[in-house]
Parts: C-alpha cells; structure tokens; sequence
C-alpha cells in the first residue's frame, strides 16, 4: 500500500513538473495556406500529401484554402499554428493577426520575384494594353496593385479588365492566342520560357516590371513563436528528402530560408 502511494506522488509530480506536450495531449498543430499569388490546381492532393509528410513529425495538419476570406476568418484568433501566405497578403494582415515572419521561400536561389508584364508585338506600349484583358494567375486585388506600380495613369489599374487563369503559362499562351492584350507573369517564368517554348517567347515582349518582393511566407502568430522550432526545421529539412522536395515543388518553390531583418522591412515596411 506503501508503495502505491509512493508511485500516486511521483505520478503527480511528474505530471506537474513535466506537463503533457500539446503534441502527446492529441490536439494538432495546423498549417493555413492560402496563395493571393498562385493557383493550386489539386487542394485535395495538396492536403492529402503534405499531411502524410508531416504526420511523421508530429501531430500537424495541413490546411489549404482558396478563398482569402474564408481563410482569414479561420486564423482569426488562432496561436497554435503556422500561416503560409504571400509577402502582399502578410503586409496587410500582419498587424491584425499578431504574425511575424519566420520564412521565406527560395527559388532558383533567390528569396524575391518580379512580376513582369508582357504583351505581343502588336501592343508596343503600356498605354496600348492597359484597359485589358490582362491575363494573370495571382488574384485580382494582387494584379491591382502590381499594376498600380506599373501604370501611370492613376485608376488605370482599378479599371483594367483582368482575366484571371490558372498558371502563368496559361496567361502567356492568352497572350498567343489573342485571348488577352498582355499578361502578368512571374520573372522566372518569363526565363524559363526560353528554353521551354522558344516560339511563343518570340511573340512576347516585356513592358515593364513590378517592384521585387518576397516569395511564399511562413509566418506564425507571436505566441507560438518559441513552440514553432520543430516544426519550422522540419521545413527547412524539406529538399533534403525526395518526398520533401517533391512536395514543396508543388507550391514552386527550391526550399526556405529563415528571415532576415531586411526580409522584415521589406515585409512590414
């Protein structure tokens, strides 16, 4: 009977002492994603196989979404999880939700990206493609302001027909076929047109370029700072894996690198 007390004390001590983590308790980490600057073509597969990478690590669920309104609605409030989202869409959130950014995405060896706006030959000036249709495959209120540092006439990119599509390759095949006056592409892929279809970049020129930013962000909310090191290395650890790196190839990204103080007022600036 002795001896049974004796274990019922250290039970209790160790129970305070050493309380269970929220991982051994079975309440789940999530991860929120949610792109203002790509389109996902599968959700579903995107869920189901960042789930599997990350249920080795621990317990942590992956959650995509495609609507920026419902996403927002859903972080709302939340301080045990980790937000992915654009460098745009965390400038005007970041404040409200109590986020600070911890990575960022690379590729090709860089951090940051251009938007580019190309035409065809027929349209040789801003001023001939800027009433649209410009192709993109960001979201609407993203291609505005990418255009509003494009254009110089003031509402010109509040009143530009967009025709929103699913890739960048898309909006640049609008462009030969005629579906479109211009398109808003990525500067990576504007390179890798080269290579890929050296006809079609033929037809393409460039007008102009927008100012640099960051790619995809991983931020987290201020409490949960101290808590998101496992989980923030397991990203990093990502391309050293196959399964990994075909996973982040997904989201068209290399890997991640950690923030850095002129990440952040690049960011928040």
């Amino acid at each position: 009977m002795k001896g049974i007390c004796v274990f019922i004390i250290l039970l209790t001590l160790v129970t305070l002492f050493y309380p269970a983590s929220d991982s051994l308790a079975g309440e789940s980490v999530k991860l929120y994603f949610y792109s203002s600057e790509t389109n996902i073509n599968n959700y579903k597969s995107l869920k189901m196989e960042f789930d599997k990478y990350i249920s080795s690590s621990g317990v942590y669920e992956f959650q995509p979404f495609s609507d920026r309104q419902t996403f927002e609605q859903q972080i709302q409030g939340k301080k045990k999880c980790l937000i992915f989202l654009s460098s745009w869409h965390y400038n005007k959130i970041y404040k409200d939700y109590s986020l600070h950014p911890l990575l960022a995405g690379v590729r090709n060896g860089k951090k940051t990206q251009k938007r580019i706006l190309v035409a065809s030959s027929k349209y040789p000036e801003i001023e001939s493609v800027q009433n649209g249709p410009i192709a993109s495959s960001s979201n609407i209120p993203f291609t505005r302001s990418i255009l509003r540092d494009i254009f110089k006439e003031k509402d010109a990119a509040e009143t530009a027909r967009i025709l929103t599509v699913p890739k960048d390759i898309d909006a640049m095949m609008s462009v030969g076929f005629e579906m479109s006056k211009s398109a808003l592409i990525t500067e990576n892929t504007l390179n890798s047109l080269k290579g890929t279809d050296p006809v079609l970049f033929k037809k393409i020129t460039p007008l102009a370029s927008g100012r640099e930013s960051l790619l995809l962000i991983v931020a987290a909310p201020e409490d949960f700072l101290a808590e998101s090191e496992q989980i923030v290395q397991m990203l990093i650890n990502m391309p050293k894996n196959t399964g990994g790196l075909d996973l982040i190839k997904m989201l068209d990204l290399d890997g991640w690198e950690k923030i850095e103080p002129s990440d952040i007022l690049k960011l928040e600036g």
